[in-house]
């Protein structure tokens, strides 16, 4: 049986991407559903259904007339704005894999997929977050370009951030001899989440000590969350 977050996509990426990140030891899930959207896609939906009523009537005059069916007609709203809702749930759900050699990010298509090295991560700047109930505490993390900062969460609580490079990660038979991250600028990462990120936080500060990167101690300033309230700079 599948440990829990071991998805069909993970355990692809953990083949795919095994040779160059190692053996997967960790995902972590940050989600975030659209429920305040559904009542404006039904409202769509209602709209399409009339545009339907108008366009696709027949021309004979001996044809029923408009809106003549009208349960069918809310039912058909109804699903249509169903359908157009739930295309938002392919944007609602984010998961950073954890391997022996680093992170893992944008998997779900080969040429997306983006690794964060553990080389290449500042390991002074790792630090976590907690905001108040019902905050988005990625929000609350801002740089002085926009750019300068990605999320890879949706929405929560939690939040992780530090700085460090990205690489970019093939699925080939051969090990890679290292990151490709070189040259590429520092920026901060943040990873949102609605539950404690005690456990991502340790595997990021295991993986910095095991690998020897400069100021590993620092990283493990990390733990506790420090509590946020309002904007905070992290440049």
């Amino acid at each position: 049986m599948a440990e829990p977050g071991r998805t069909w996509l993970a355990r692809r990426a953990e083949r795919q991407y095994g040779q160059e990140l190692g053996l997967l030891r960790h995902t972590e899930l940050s989600w975030h559903i659209s429920w305040k959207l559904l009542p404006w896609f039904i409202g769509a939906g209602f709209v399409f259904a009339a545009v339907a009523e108008f366009t696709g009537q027949p021309t004979s005059s001996r044809g029923p007339g408009l809106f003549s069916n009208l349960p069918l007609y809310a039912v058909a709203s109804i699903l249509t704005g169903l359908v157009l809702w739930s295309l938002t749930l392919l944007l609602s759900f984010r998961r950073l894999l954890v391997f022996d050699r680093g992170l893992l990010y944008r998997y779900s298509q080969k040429h997306a997929a983006r690794a964060i090295f553990w080389e290449d991560i500042d390991a002074g700047t790792l630090r976590s977050v907690v905001a108040p109930a019902g905050t988005d505490a990625d929000r609350l993390l801002r740089t002085l370009n926009p750019e300068d900062k990605i999320s890879l969460g949706v929405r929560g609580q939690f939040a992780v951030v530090f700085r460090a490079k990205e690489s970019r990660v093939t699925a080939t038979a051969q090990p890679a001899s290292g990151s490709d991250g070189t040259g590429k600028p520092l920026r901060f990462y943040t990873f949102t989440t609605r539950n404690s990120p005690d456990q991502l936080v340790g595997m990021i500060q295991n993986g910095l000590r095991n690998t020897g990167a400069p100021e590993a101690a620092a990283a493990f300033q990390a733990l506790p969350p420090a509590v946020v309230h309002s904007a905070v700079s992290l440049d």
